[in-house]
């Protein structure tokens, strides 16, 4: 397994390749660089997904044949494999499996070894599978704790990226995930203005929505801003509850306004999503106050050229509903078709800050 004697420097060098980045996917492609560096083999990393009894594993990232890449997609586990991970689940500990014959290298038997990876509260949240030779005691020890200095460094991340207030993703982390969905809609034609009614039928829309609680202020102003904070705790818990779903996203984006990026494959998906969380504040039974409502305003990810552009339109909508009645839901898209707004050429977002 071993391809050279693990010298303390290059051990210590490969960790700082791993944190040296912000961005997860290429944390995750260090991370397998690393450990390819350091193990013989092919490597795979997988995020554990556990919901209401059902397991799923999302490959992250890869690395075989010296190609590395990260990636996030639901794949097929091998059906020998999933009595061993379910073994290394329950028991949280390292399993390995010997491959079939046809998988083996060299005439030389290989085994699936698999390690789990754990987050803060130790619940298992990734899984790392090496193939290759059967790892001793002082390589197993190794690759577990590349895993912990892996695990250790997204929780700090993680915590640079949350509101400390109400959990959510902070202000910074919504401008870079903006750009990664700006980046991925100039790349893919997926998100080119081509009408949605001749889209592949599985291909996926990006919408940004912008929320807006009714009439915080006056929250705030007749019971004080300890029990509005408190109030801005449990909306910000039934943003998470709604967009629940591994690639929903939900910010807190200063005050009372929060932003979502949903992927749905139509606007009806979404506009279902973003109505089921308007009747679920309707209903909610708020302390003190008799019912809170909020107001909506989304847009399509559609080649724009900038987030101030994406999150422009969606204040646009959201502008309307708060104009017109609040407690609703508007699309950015459709209002520019009903002249109800202007479209993007009469609009200057330099005027207006947006970051």
């Amino acid at each position: 397994m071993t391809k050279t004697v693990h010298s303390t420097v290059r051990i210590i060098d490969s960790l700082a390749e791993i944190t040296r980045h912000h961005d997860r996917n290429i944390i995750e492609k260090s991370l397998l660089k690393t450990l390819s560096d350091l193990i013989s083999g092919s490597t795979r990393l997988y995020r554990v997904i556990q919901t209401e009894g059902n397991t799923d594993f999302s490959l992250l990232a890869f690395a075989e044949n010296g190609l590395i890449d990260s990636l996030a997609k639901s794949e097929k586990i091998p059906a020998p494999m999933t009595d061993a991970l379910e073994e290394v689940l329950d028991t949280g500990y390292m399993v390995s499996i010997p491959c079939a014959a046809a998988e083996s290298s060299n005439h030389s038997p290989s085994f699936d070894n698999i390690y789990p990876t754990f987050d803060g509260e130790d619940e298992i949240f990734a899984v790392l599978i090496h193939r290759g030779k059967q790892p001793n005691a002082s390589e197993e020890r190794l690759v577990q704790g590349i895993l912990k200095v892996y695990a250790n460094y997204l929780i700090l991340i993680e915590k640079t990226k949350r509101d400390k207030l109400t959990g959510l993703f902070n202000r910074e982390s919504l401008n870079h995930e903006l750009n990664k969905v700006l980046f991925s809609s100039h790349a893919s034609p997926l998100h080119s203005n081509i009408p949605e009614n001749r889209r592949a039928e599985n291909s996926e829309l990006a919408f940004i929505a912008l929320i807006d609680i009714d009439h915080f202020k006056s929250v705030n102003d007749h019971y004080g801003h300890l029990f509005g904070d408190e109030i801005l705790i449990i909306i910000s818990r039934l943003l998470a509850e709604t967009f629940s779903r591994q690639d929903d996203m939900v910010f807190r984006y200063g005050g009372e306004e929060f932003v979502a990026i949903v992927n749905m494959t139509n606007r009806e998906g979404a506009c279902h999503i973003f109505e089921r969380l308007r009747q679920k504040i309707e209903g909610f039974d708020f302390p003190q106050i008799e019912q809170l409502t909020i107001s909506i305003g989304y847009s399509i990810v559609r080649q724009q050229q900038t987030a101030a552009d994406l999150l422009g339109e969606a204040d646009q909508a959201l502008y309307y509903a708060k104009e017109n009645g609040r407690n609703a839901i508007h699309c950015y898209e459709d209002l520019v078709v009903q002249g109800l707004v202007a479209g993007k050429e009469n609009i200057h977002y330099g005027e207006v800050k947006l970051f």
